[in-house]
């Protein structure tokens, strides 16, 4: 049985909090069909999803014990196969100018580069959590043979739509910014737009596959 909790934080904020550490997957698609339950509701002007916590932000802070019995009582029934996650597909072009770090991750993994390029795109990622960034997407799982860590030193400037991996996780970054994950290929899909209502256009729970451009490694 999952151990969580749901409690009101300040004047306007709700939090479920799992408590039991790592989720199954059936647990994190539960988490998944909630964050879905909360954006339907319209009362929330901001929903922050994280590895085992939900935090939504009420519009109005005279409403939090009505939203907190509401979402307590939507925990409580929600299936996980109710989650029917978004599939997006993100072109990518990889390699050397588009991917500086692909030559080094294939030495250090003892893969060739089209090996690494294989093992990146033939996988079907789901969006854990957004952070870092508005519109950042943590991805997994990534392949355990592409694991490596961050970069000693971080770069100061990683371009927009950098596909980028780091231990477990795969991303892209939606804007430009410092980073320390390694960069293998670059895509022109646009992932946050803040004219939309809903600006980042990934979101928990959500299914990415990477295709690699008919150019192959350039």
């Amino acid at each position: 049985m999952t151990n969580n909790k749901i409690y009101i934080l300040g004047e306007r904020a709700l939090v479920l909090e799992i408590t039991q550490g790592t989720l199954s997957q059936e647990q994190q698609s539960k988490l998944f069909a909630l964050h879905a339950w909360m954006r339907e509701q319209k009362a929330f002007i901001d929903i922050v999803p994280a590895k085992t916590t939900i935090t939504g932000y009420l519009m109005h802070s005279q409403d939090p014990e009505y939203w907190l019995d509401k979402m307590q009582d939507a925990w409580q029934n929600i299936k996980p196969e109710s989650y029917a996650p978004t599939v997006h597909t993100i072109l990518t072009h990889y390699g050397k100018h588009f991917g500086p770090d692909l030559e080094s991750v294939a030495s250090l993994t003892g893969l060739s580069q089209s090996q690494v390029v294989e093992l990146h795109s033939q996988c079907r990622y789901q969006v854990k959590f957004l952070g870092f960034l508005p519109g950042f997407a943590y991805l997994g799982e990534l392949s355990s043979e592409l694991h490596l860590p961050r970069l000693d030193s971080p770069r100061t400037h990683v371009p927009k739509g950098s596909v980028a991996i780091a231990q477990d996780l795969t991303a892209v970054y939606p804007s430009e910014s410092p980073g320390g994950w390694r960069l293998i290929g670059h895509t022109d899909t646009v992932l946050f737009n803040h004219n939309l209502d809903s600006p980042s256009i990934l979101q928990p729970g959500d299914v990415v596959k990477f295709i690699p451009s008919t150019e192959g490694i350039c």
